[in-house]
């Protein structure tokens, strides 16, 4: 049975009626951990962690959400409410539907690899959340060992490194940039997402060598990677810091903040806009435009400016 569509009055009176369940001291807080089905595992405040049900109409609840429970007379434990996000990183389904990934967090991990070979469109889609949700971004590549040339592979710091993005390449394999990617998640909210195959199982399980992390192969029919990860889970980082790793996926539509233009995604379309004739500008092609003057000019990368109109024509813009 479909889920029931609330109005917007409908959500304001829950998300208020929330608010004022987070302020009682007669509930205890915590933080999710794991989410699957019907049921959420939730870590207290004391350090403990409880299978809880969840109330009706509270909507998308993820990793990293902080909660307010009570407990009930039968000693159930149950969500009554979501207390405030600071960001929320969400994407739309095949669907159209919008979900939910991961909330409160520090810094986004978006893993590529070798092979299957980086798809930049995939990457800069992940970049645009990070950006609506003033979220940092890191860019990992993987698999670093099976690179002859490791002179800026698919040209990434080429492209990514001036715009401020932070570029880390490792092998489980070799241990090459290891040290390094855990230094990076020390002290740190972090979410390690990108598509199947590119060993983000293999990566928690180097961080923590003693939890039970199912790990699988490329298929060698298409060179996919098989979904390891079900479900998202919440670790604690013995060097401090927590990593939220979530399902691999085939594509990752970005949700996008209506109230924020689709360019404010892209770090140097926003530097050049500033001299752009039109204020609402859409970077297309309205006259006297300096992001079109920047592109020709080479101080724009051509994939990145092409994978923004690609976006503008999927969000109907364009």
């Amino acid at each position: 049975m479909a889920k029931r569509r609330l109005s917007e009055r409908q959500k304001n009176r829950i998300q208020a009626a929330q608010l004022e369940v987070s302020d009682s001291a007669e509930h205890q807080h915590g933080i999710v951990v794991s989410h699957q089905g019907g049921r959420i595992l939730v870590e207290l405040e004391s350090g403990n962690t409880i299978d809880c049900k969840i109330k009706s109409n509270l909507g998308n609840i993820v990793c990293g959400d902080r909660v307010a429970i009570e407990t009930t007379a039968t000693r159930e434990h149950r969500v009554l409410a979501i207390l405030a996000r600071d960001n929320l990183l969400q994407r739309v389904d095949g669907f159209g539907q919008v979900r939910a990934v991961a909330a409160n967090i520090g810094q986004l991990v978006v893993c590529l690899a070798v092979t299957p070979e980086p798809n930049l469109y995939l990457l800069d889609q992940y970049l645009l959340s990070a950006e609506q949700q003033h979220i940092e971004a890191c860019i990992l590549l993987n698999k670093i060992d099976l690179l002859n040339d490791t002179n800026d592979p698919f040209a990434l710091a080429s492209i990514y490194t001036p715009l401020g993005y932070r570029l880390l390449s490792t092998s489980v394999k070799t241990g090459q940039g290891m040290d390094e990617f855990t230094a990076l998640l020390t002290d740190q909210v972090s979410v390690l997402s990108g598509v199947s195959g590119v060993g983000k199982s293999s990566l928690t399980k180097w961080l923590l060598p003693g939890t039970d992390i199912k790990i699988a192969s490329i298929s060698e029919a298409n060179e996919e990677g098989r979904h390891t990860t079900r479900a998202s889970r919440l670790y604690h980082l013995p060097a401090g810091g927590d990593l939220i790793d979530t399902p691999g996926v085939r594509g990752f539509n970005p949700f996008v903040d209506k109230d924020r233009p689709l360019a404010h995604g892209f770090r140097e379309i926003v530097k050049f806009a500033e001299n752009c004739r039109f204020h609402n500008c859409l970077h297309l092609n309205e006259p006297d435009c300096a992001v079109v003057e920047a592109l020709a000019k080479g101080k724009i990368a051509e994939s990145r400016y092409l994978n923004y109109v690609k976006m503008q024509e999927q969000a109907g813009t364009g």
